[in-house]
């Protein structure tokens, strides 16, 4: 992976220039509803919400839903589609988490949607992401596996390997897995 993959100097560009990305389908929705249930007013953190699609999914759900991101352009796009969640611009690998609107511990789901494959240092995402779940809590992650896509595919390298998939499994107390097409979608509770 090139290295600053990960941070607004990479994705700023992309998003003010109009590049969108894959959006959430009915069936990747439903695994997700049948995988996480009703939010009942929980917070809800999208981490690396884009364009918000699945933030205000996480909305219709019923939870308080936060979308953060580190590129301006999208939180520009997420706000003017509305749809309930809060924005927040953030450096999720970065920042301060106790700027977030809940404290640490207490969010019932955190979600990253076609994101883990950029964190340069995914064990010490996974930390971040643990310290915010409450106990019982579910992170959500959406992402491309390896060999997925044929060799000539332009796309071909955006999966995560199988020892970065071990990273992402390891140390949850239940780990459930869907597959759609190229990727895998990932139920991992604390």
């Amino acid at each position: 992976m090139t290295k600053g993959t990960a941070t607004a100097d990479h994705w700023e560009p992309l998003w003010a220039s109009g590049r969108r990305y894959r959006a959430i389908d009915d069936t990747e929705a439903a695994l997700l509803a049948d995988h996480v249930g009703p939010g009942h007013g929980r917070p809800a953190l999208d981490v690396g919400t884009g364009d918000g699609g699945l933030a205000r999914h996480l909305h219709r759900l019923g939870y308080r839903t936060t979308g953060v991101d580190c590129a301006p352009s999208a939180l520009a796009e997420a706000a003017r589609q509305g749809g309930g969640p809060a924005w927040r611009l953030m450096d999720f690998a970065a920042d301060d988490l106790g700027t977030l609107p809940f404290r640490a511990g207490t969010y019932a789901l955190v979600t990253c949607r076609l994101v883990y494959r950029w964190m340069e240092d995914k064990a010490a995402f996974l930390e971040r992401v643990r310290l915010l779940l409450a106990p019982g809590g579910t992170f959500w992650v959406v992402t491309e596996l390896a060999g997925r896509r044929p060799d000539d595919d332009p796309l071909h390298h955006l999966g995560i390997t199988p020892a970065e998939a071990r990273t992402l499994t390891t140390g949850w107390s239940r780990v459930r897995t869907a597959d759609l097409d190229v990727l895998r979608c990932y139920a991992l509770r604390r």
